[in-house]
């Protein structure tokens, strides 16, 4: 009698477990994945294949409000569609890491999400060449990262770390701002 409660438990405890590496965001299976841009716009693959247990968010920073894209944590990738242009894309987690953008349109960009130079434990942005995709790493990440899109549980996070999200922002932009090594992915960069 006691077996079955015992047994629900577990079953339960990893359906919860299996969700929770995805902080919110849910598994995409490949053949529903689509990283070929529309005509109007781009697209951008956000990869992060780096290890750790620190989530990392994504976040556009164009036009009056910062908009959402989503969470990655280790063997991730994620797409995301953006209007063509200039942009600045904005990577939260311990810290905050920025990257400027110019996007043409129909064409899609490949963007790692690394960890930060020796000694670093915060992650940045790497944008990455059309002859970067050939390597080690990435092609890995291409052949093997579960692709994953929000949910109202990642949305509803977002709403919630608001201000937090905001005055890591406002910390870290001037910096970065002031660096002149700062990584841009550039319009060349799509194909």
């Amino acid at each position: 009698m006691t077996k079955t409660p015992v047994a629900a438990l577990l079953v339960v405890g990893v359906l919860l477990g299996g969700c929770y590496p995805l902080r919110g965001m849910r598994a995409v299976p490949v053949e529903q994945v689509s990283v070929s841009a529309p005509a109007d716009q781009a697209a951008v693959v956000f990869m992060r294949w780096t290890g750790g247990s620190i989530s990392t968010s994504l976040f556009e920073l164009h036009g009056p409000q910062d908009r959402f894209i989503g969470i990655l944590v280790a063997d991730s990738r994620m797409v995301y569609v953006a209007a063509p242009g200039r942009t600045r894309f904005m990577l939260v987690g311990q810290s905050a890491n920025f990257m400027d953008a110019d996007l043409v349109a129909g064409k899609t960009y490949h963007v790692g999400i690394v960890l930060g130079s020796l000694g670093e434990r915060q992650f940045v942005f790497r944008p990455l060449r059309p002859d970067d995709l050939y390597q080690r790493d990435v092609k890995r990440c291409a052949d093997s990262c579960t692709w994953v899109a929000n949910t109202e549980r990642s949305e509803a996070w977002a709403r919630t770390q608001w201000s937090s999200i905001q005055r890591k922002k406002e910390r870290y932009l001037p910096g970065w701002e002031g660096r002149t090594d700062r990584p841009a992915l550039l319009a060349t960069d799509g194909r």
